[in-house]
């Protein structure tokens, strides 16, 4: 007799493994730095309003300059967008290989940190236990499918029996 699991593919659980580690890892980072978010949120606040204040200054005292320079300015303006444009190109180019190394390590850094945290969380006595309790369930199940199958073939016995004595 064939289990529904016989019709299942062939499936490598370390790499089935891997994304669910990774989200656990995600999961464990977050709560983690989610403590370190109040201190990090008054330093930025402190450091905006220094910048914002610095900035006003500078605003002020240069105002007057940068409006009698405006004229010269507007005509060597489509030659440095052009030269800011390609420069902005190349550090795109940079940023996103950097950004995709930079993701390919975190992957791997939470999956790792994800496997650690489901062997320690495996490891617990409550975890065994509950492992325990589903192996229990899955053979009552069986058991109680190999009854249930003798039982209709008797029962589909029983009444081609029956049809045979009627007909």
């Amino acid at each position: 007799m064939s289990t529904l699991t016989d019709k299942l593919p062939a499936l490598d659980l370390e790499d089935a493994k891997k994304p669910l580690f990774a989200a656990v890892g995600v999961v464990d980072l977050t709560v983690e730095q989610a403590k370190e978010l109040p201190a990090e949120a008054k330093k930025l606040q402190a450091k905006v309003t220094e910048t914002v204040n610095a900035k006003v200054e500078a605003a002020r005292a240069a105002r007057t300059e940068q409006v009698k320079a405006v004229p010269a300015q507007l005509k060597a303006l489509p030659a440095k967008a052009q030269a800011k444009a390609t420069e902005l190109r190349s550090e795109v180019k940079t940023r996103v290989a950097k950004a995709q190394a930079d993701a390919e390590l975190r992957y791997a850094t939470l999956s790792a940190r994800g496997a650690k945290l489901v062997a320690q969380i495996r490891k617990q006595e409550t975890t065994t236990a509950a492992i325990a309790e589903g192996k229990a369930a899955v053979k009552k199940a069986e058991s109680t499918a190999k009854t249930a199958t003798k039982a209709a073939k008797t029962a589909t016995k029983a009444v081609e029996d029956a049809v045979e004595q009627v007909g």
